[in-house]
């Protein structure tokens, strides 16, 4: 947490704020700016992170939006910073277990932290509630840039969102995201686009099947021939398979065309 003398109730109001870039510069007050840039400092540490993911000066100049907890001590008539989120919307290419791709610009989880004295008695719930309030989304369909092991299992004792798909990006979001999506709709859901099936590499010339799955050693099918190819499980081999499969994601990526 993060002390500051007296009360900063006459600048931030309720004890759960939401902080915006116009709202931040409309507080002037540079208590309050050193104040949140500590807290991130704290955040930064737990994670071994040599800069905050957090400053006032970098949410002025972005869309992104902070949500703050604090409390006055009348007793000792300071102010402590106990916790906060920041969201922000990316532009974002997904994929669900079946290897569908989605696009679109989702509401993103960048940073989390609450005090560890203050963790365990409803703040982190509080301001996540209030996010989805004022956002207006569900749990589900909020992006977590690179969540950590306590954030996924507060998704999930919180809010059962116990299915985490982990992105290409770092990203994770959860299967129920996926689900609430109609495939036979006429037209996609606000801000998403879903490529045309089957997807095609390159020139459209050969149909790409994703294995969820791989077993080491395992004979597999050739895609064209049908012939039975022993997997190369050498350390060069194994690297030349990483490098392709990820050239093949890439142009499946470049080369999707969108359904609707």
């Amino acid at each position: 947490m993060v002390e500051v003398e007296g009360n900063l109730s006459p600048v931030l109001g309720s004890s759960l704020v939401r902080l915006d870039g116009m709202r931040l510069k409309q507080l002037q007050s540079e208590k309050v700016y050193t104040a949140i840039d500590q807290l991130s400092r704290l955040s930064a540490d737990t994670v071994h992170l040599r800069t905050p993911l957090t400053s006032c000066e970098r949410l002025v100049q972005s869309d992104n939006v902070l949500y703050l907890s604090w409390e006055y001590d009348e007793e000792k008539d300071v102010s402590r910073l106990l916790g906060y989120l920041k969201v922000g919307r990316k532009k974002l290419f997904l994929y669900d277990r079946q290897m569908v791709t989605y696009e679109g610009e989702f509401l993103s989880l960048l940073d989390f932290y609450v005090h560890f004295h203050y963790q365990r008695k409803g703040i982190g719930r509080a301001l996540f509630d209030m996010m989805l309030k004022n956002e207006r989304v569900l749990p589900y369909q909020v992006a977590l840039d690179n969540p950590t092991v306590t954030l996924l299992a507060f998704m999930g004792k919180t809010y059962d969102l116990t299915e985490p798909i982990w992105q290409n990006t770092n990203f994770v979001v959860f299967n129920q995201l996926f689900e609430s999506v109609s495939k036979d709709e006429d037209k996609a859901p606000e801000g998403w686009r879903r490529p045309s099936t089957p997807r095609h590499i390159g020139n459209g010339a050969t149909n790409t099947r994703w294995l969820e799955h791989a077993i080491s050693g395992h004979q597999s099918k050739g895609q064209q021939t049908g012939s039975p190819v022993d997997a190369d499980t050498s350390t060069e081999g194994t690297l030349a398979n990483r490098a392709q499969a990820a050239r093949l994601r890439k142009s499946h990526i470049l080369s999707s065309k969108p359904l609707w």
